[in-house]
């Protein structure tokens, strides 16, 4: 049963904090790790279910993403009210159970009904943790905590193709499953006995006993910051780019590359996870020093960096050695992730403080809804293609989607960076007025 977060919780200490993040940031991982493990498997799971590249598009998009996006809402509308720890642990478990599940599918039709349960339980981890997070990190080293934890993406991705990849190689997709989702299980009871509740508004110095205000005037107030509306966008048009490139990417150099399933999955894991942990916390730093100085400068150095994303995926769709491929794609993913410190920080920045689950699901929202649709666009065209181009097909639908995307980002960081001062300092008077209540 849920109970209600008390207003005179304890103060907690700097331990408390480090102890909390790593703690979050494990449950993070195997979030990640179950959700782009799936795309390793893919070339077998095609072969053993005989799917077509429409039917995988849904399986990484919307099978996956939809009630992934539209049950975060809610969910975490019940943390800015309710235990943010029970939550994400209760998470943990469920979507770990319905990995499992995948497992054990034996056509497309079950195999999807999994993938959205497995999508449901993740709506539950993202919102809560930064929202934890906020409240144990004040705002001058917030956006490098909210970064530390989102470096799980990049390493979720690298050990579910360094796992997925050998196991699928030696025992088969289904026991790849089966081996991240035991540890999930076991993790989510240790997060339910360890994880504590911080104070709401602690880290920001304030006593908050006001309830979460009334949800639709909430999301209205949202959306009335311009700078929340463009950062919401720029992430869910990021997220476009990224889950079509990380997703089809292995069946991209399959086919257009002829590796197998253990090559590509070894190659990946360092081409994305390295490049990506070092451009996260890059930009984490970037947020932190120069925000302090002028709120727009992290912006602008976000837009820069995503424009120049852009042409460099040209060389990773079309160059003939798979070695330069390979490599190639770890300058595009370092420069698209350095929006990621002010992208997590300047929507925690602009929300109140009982808004601010909520605040982050809308942005997982759009990262789910818009990017949601960027596997499943590739696979369309893909097949579309297919007729005139044959197993070319699918690294011509990447590359248009992955350059266009990566222009639209920019555009959009670009014009949160016009008004992200005036709006931090809306909610900077939010929070004086709580203070003050």
């Amino acid at each position: 049963m849920l109970t209600a977060q008390p207003n005179s919780a304890a103060k907690l200490t700097q331990r408390h904090a480090h102890i909390a993040l790593a703690l979050l940031f494990g449950v993070s991982l195997f979030n990640f790790l179950d959700r782009f493990m799936v795309s390793i498997l893919i070339p077998a799971i095609k072969v053993d279910l005989t799917l077509t590249d429409t039917q995988i598009g849904f399986l990484q998009g919307p099978g996956f993403a939809v009630l992934y996006a539209i049950c975060g809402i809610p969910i975490a509308r019940m943390a800015d009210s309710y235990s943010r720890s029970m939550i994400v642990s209760v998470a943990l478990a469920t979507w770990s159970a319905m990995t499992a599940a995948c497992g054990f599918a034996q056509n497309f039709f079950q195999l999807a009904i999994a993938r959205i349960l497995v999508g449901i339980g993740e709506a539950g981890a993202t919102p809560p943790s930064q929202s934890l997070i906020a409240d144990y990190y004040a705002p001058g080293s917030r956006a490098t905590a909210l970064v530390i934890l989102n470096i799980t993406t990049p390493l979720g991705v690298m050990f579910g193709f360094l796992i997925g990849g050998w196991v699928t190689q030696n025992f088969g997709w289904r026991p790849a499953l089966f081996a991240v989702a035991a540890p999930g299980l076991v993790y989510a009871l240790i997060v339910w006995l360890v994880l504590k509740e911080p104070p709401r508004g602690s880290a920001d110095g304030v006593a908050d006993v006001g309830a979460a205000p009334p949800f639709w005037s909430g999301w209205a107030q949202l959306f009335k910051r311009k700078t929340f509306f463009h950062m919401c966008w720029g992430g869910g048009a990021f997220s476009f780019m990224f889950l079509s490139v990380i997703q089809w990417a292995p069946s991209f150099y399959s086919r257009s590359h002829a590796l197998t399933i253990s090559e590509i999955g070894t190659w990946l894991a360092f081409v994305v996870g390295i490049p990506m942990s070092l451009g996260l916390l890059t930009g984490g730093v970037i947020a932190d020093r120069l925000g302090q100085q002028d709120a727009r400068r992290p912006l602008w150095v976000a837009s820069s960096a995503i424009l120049i994303s852009a042409p460099l995926y040209l060389l990773v769709f079309t160059v003939d050695d798979y070695r330069i491929a390979f490599l190639a794609m770890c300058f595009p993913l370092f420069l698209g992730v350095l929006q990621g410190g002010s992208l997590y920080s300047g929507i925690i920045g602009v929300a109140g403080i009982r808004m601010r689950s909520v605040a982050a699901a809308t942005l997982v929202l759009f990262f789910n809804l818009v990017g949601g649709l960027g596997p499943q666009i590739v696979g369309i065209l893909s097949d579309l293609l297919t007729p005139s181009l044959g197993d070319e097909a699918l690294r011509y639908s990447l590359l248009w989607i992955a350059v266009g995307a990566a222009f639209w980002t920019s555009f959009h960081f670009a014009m949160a960076s016009r008004t992200v001062r005036e709006d931090l300092a809306a909610a900077t008077a939010d929070v004086t007025r709580t203070k003050n209540l």
